[in-house]
């Protein structure tokens, strides 16, 4: 009986620190966010301590054997440090909000500001709402700046018509950051902001952050959240586009608040607003990366300015809508991460930085995450087909008492700390998925950092969906080799590996690795793109055809309207018209659907001024598409039994 207890008793500590202790905690206080992180990071040193000195230093066995379990332990080890270093950040958080809110109420001097968006190859549906977006800005001083690199003349002539500044120049050298300092050439504003071609500033952007200026004269950059008004793959392509928050959220809503704290948050390349003296003093946006934004941070800290983060919702833009953009995205944030890391002023060698500060920017995830995921699929593989063991001289209750607790404490820790902006089967899957990809991208920076162009992010009608084979048949074949792993240690005949406490426990690890590279499978196909423009859900009352009616959901392209007449007030084919709130002229629309309770509408021939209200209204105010909280788990089980074996989503 006592031995019983001993066995189970951290495995209770860690129940009893997750379901009567942790729910009474408040994430706003350092102290009480300080408590969990140490919680979870205590039981991981724990488990590693265990390990080293009861399972990997004893074992005396083959020199396979031996290599294998320090292998295995080493890349332990880097997961710990990983999630040590993500614990540390996450035990402090930050809130600017009244900050804002004060500087706002008491602002009296406002400071030029040049808006910069920088394009390449965006078509004009991504670029239209942008540049409207930006010229349409509350503010009483400020100039807004086309810099294009694809030198189109249509683009040019988009930009006359609308009144803004085009600016192109004779070569593309270093890319990105070569033409935002070609941009600075012709500029003359005290501050300016960028904003890639996909992302729309709110009109209170600039209100919202030159306070933070003109109060501080240290502050040499403020980053704000990056929002997104349609659905990134993960979101679509397993059917979770309404139940799943974007991937990114946890990072802009909950990492980046917790990295301002810690004196590291840092420009993440658009939706920022900079210090035009500050880059001055460090010689222009540095251009040694493929991630300007990042080491435009680290020069900035070098030269003694802070950089600080507002997670207030100024903008929204366009995430990465296809598999293509998805990984020329991540892979250029990757390398540009190892540039960083290699570089005179980067985060190990630049002068200035505090030993912290120097931690917090190391691209220690990019190079780890795939690491260990790739770990996670081969270790029972390799035991089950080959007979190596990752865990000598372990028996279940071992388990129990030390492997159990950390993974319950890990997971307990984040939920809470990430706020239902997390579910660790789908973390997992999505983090294995990008692995096949971004593994070969860390192998290859490391060995050749230098030398790869800067390649821009395919979105909107330039991005393609398509299928990943590679990772499709890199998936299926690590099936493959599971379920024979499985299979044959079942057969007497053909059993590689003799019983023992830790087959159990492949066995349950293998069931979730089929599981996660299934995963991996649905999100290797793109979902088709359904609709050409994103709709914005509005809820706004009007008529049309004489009832009163409620607006649902508009889009640059038409609305969906609902009524309660109980039968169709039009019919489908009709032309009419209807009046949108807040647009001064009613919409000319063909009835392109119509029920017993609602009508979809397409805007049919729409002059450009009364476009430019449209895209003003809805890209420009605080229209959200985005979603925050993860939905209830049936519905997310529902919906991936249907990715998976049911019908096409409409």
């Amino acid at each position: 009986m006592y031995s019983d207890l001993v066995t189970f008793r951290m495995l209770l500590v860690a129940l009893v620190f997750g379901l009567l202790i942790l729910p009474y905690l408040d994430r706003r206080q350092d102290r009480h966010r300080e408590l969990v992180t140490l919680f979870a990071a205590f039981m991981g040193f724990r488990y590693l301590i265990w390990r080293l000195f009861e399972t990997v230093l004893p074992f005396d066995g083959p020199t396979i054997e031996v290599v294998w379990v320090y292998i295995v332990y080493i890349v332990e080890v880097l997961a710990f440090v990983e999630i040590s270093i993500f614990l540390l950040i996450m035990s402090k958080t930050n809130s600017r909000h009244k900050e804002a809110d004060l500087y706002q109420a008491s602002q009296t001097e406002f400071p030029s500001v040049d808006v910069f968006i920088p394009t390449y190859n965006e078509e004009i549906d991504v670029l239209e709402k942008t540049i409207i977006g930006a010229k349409n800005l509350d503010y009483p001083d400020f100039k807004v700046w086309v810099l294009d690199d694809g030198k189109r003349e249509w683009l040019k002539g988009f930009c006359k018509a609308h009144n803004v500044n085009y600016l192109t120049r004779e070569d593309n050298s270093h890319a990105k950051a070569g033409n935002l300092n070609n941009g600075l050439k012709h500029a003359s504003g005290e501050l300016f902001a960028i904003f890639d071609a996909d992302f729309v500033p709110l009109s209170d952007y600039l209100k919202r952050t030159t306070g933070f200026f003109v109060n501080n004269p240290d502050v040499g950059l403020v980053q704000t959240p990056q929002h997104f008004y349609n659905r990134d793959p993960i979101q679509s392509n397993l059917y979770l586009d309404k139940l799943l928050p974007d991937e990114q959220r946890l990072f802009f809503d909950v990492m980046a608040p917790c990295r301002d704290r810690w004196d590291a948050a840092f420009c993440c390349g658009s939706c920022s607003i900079t210090r035009r003296k500050a880059v001055d003093e460090i010689g222009g946006i540095p251009t040694s990366s493929i991630t300007e934004d990042l080491l435009t941070t680290l020069s900035l800290l070098k030269a003694g300015y802070k950089t600080i983060y507002l997670n207030e919702k100024l903008s929204h833009g366009m995430s990465a809508d296809s598999l293509e953009g998805y990984f020329v995205q991540r892979s250029r944030w990757c390398r540009g991460g190892i540039q960083c890391l290699l570089l005179p002023e980067g985060p190990l060698r630049a002068k200035g930085l505090s030993p912290l500060q120097r931690i917090l920017f190391a691209p220690y995830s990019w190079i780890i995450q795939p690491i260990t995921k790739l770990m996670l699929l081969i270790v029972p593989i390799v035991y089950l087909l080959i007979g190596l063991s990752p865990l000598q001289l372990t028996t279940t209750q071992e388990l129990i008492s030390y492997q159990f607790p950390m993974f319950f404490a890990f997971t307990i820790s984040m939920w809470w700390l990430a706020r239902k902006r997390y579910i660790p089967i789908i973390s997992t899957a999505s983090n294995i998925f990008s692995m096949f990809r971004i593994f070969p991208v860390v192998v290859s920076s490391l060995i050749k950092p230098f030398g790869k162009p800067f390649m821009v992010t395919p979105k909107g009608s330039g991005a393609k969906v398509g299928v990943d084979w590679y990772i499709i048949v890199s998936s299926l074949i690590l099936i493959l080799l599971t379920i024979t792993g499985v299979f044959i240690n079942q057969v007497p005949e053909l059993c590689i590996i003799e019983y023992t406490d830790f087959f159990p426990y492949a066995l349950f690890w293998s069931t979730f690795n089929i599981i996660f590279l299934f995963m991996c499978i649905l999100l290797a196909v793109d979902t088709p793109r359904k609709r050409k423009e994103e709709r914005f859900r509005v809820n706004e009352i009007t008529k049309f055809e004489g009832f009163t009616v409620v607006v649902s959901d508009v889009s640059v392209g038409g609305c969906r309207v609902i009524h309660s007449q109980k039968r169709r007030i039009i019919e489908t084919g009709e032309m009419s018209e209807i009046s949108i709130p807040g647009i001064s002229e009613p919409f000319q629309v063909e009835v392109k659907n119509s029920s017993d309770h609602s009508v979809m509408l397409k805007f049919v021939d729409t002059p450009i001024p009364l476009r430019e209200q449209l895209i003003t209204k809805l890209f420009t105010g605080h229209y959200d598409n985005s979603i925050y909280e993860t939905g209830n788990w049936s519905g997310i089980f529902w919906k991936l039994w249907n990715r998976a074996f049911g019908k096409e989503i409409t």
